[in-house]
């Protein structure tokens, strides 16, 4: 018996999802610092639930009109607040000084906030 198209469409994103979340998880576990980790989660993590939400929606849309709703929303917002909450974090973790693995070459943001935390707290 053959799938039916509806099945595929439902089967393809919660497959591709279900891998991009994998992925993170095998990024959060293995790359070095912190700064890698984030970019794991900030892509891969972003994008594979978003398709998990895709597969969702194309599930239960046939009930009514308010799923696609739901799920564009939640698209929109796990796209407008992960960015958002990985960039913040990095800075946070910049600015306290956590230690870079010793592959890290060149710091392009001390240029910008070198003395940041100097002037900030006080330390000399």
């Amino acid at each position: 018996m053959m799938p039916s198209l509806f099945d595929l469409l439902v089967a393809v994103p919660l497959v591709l999802g279900t891998f991009l979340v994998v992925v993170t998880c095998v990024g959060l576990l293995r790359f070095p610092d912190v700064y890698c980790r984030m970019h794991a989660a900030g892509k891969a993590g972003t994008l594979g639930v978003s398709l998990l939400i895709v597969a969702a929606v194309v599930y239960f849309a046939p009930e009514g009109m308010s799923t696609p709703v739901r799920g564009v929303l939640a698209i929109v917002f796990q796209f407008l607040t992960t960015p958002a909450a990985t960039h913040l974090l990095s800075r946070a973790v910049y600015v306290a000084e956590y230690p870079r693995t010793e592959r890290t070459a060149i710091d392009e943001l001390k240029v910008y906030l070198g003395g940041y935390v100097r002037e900030r707290f006080g330390e000399e």
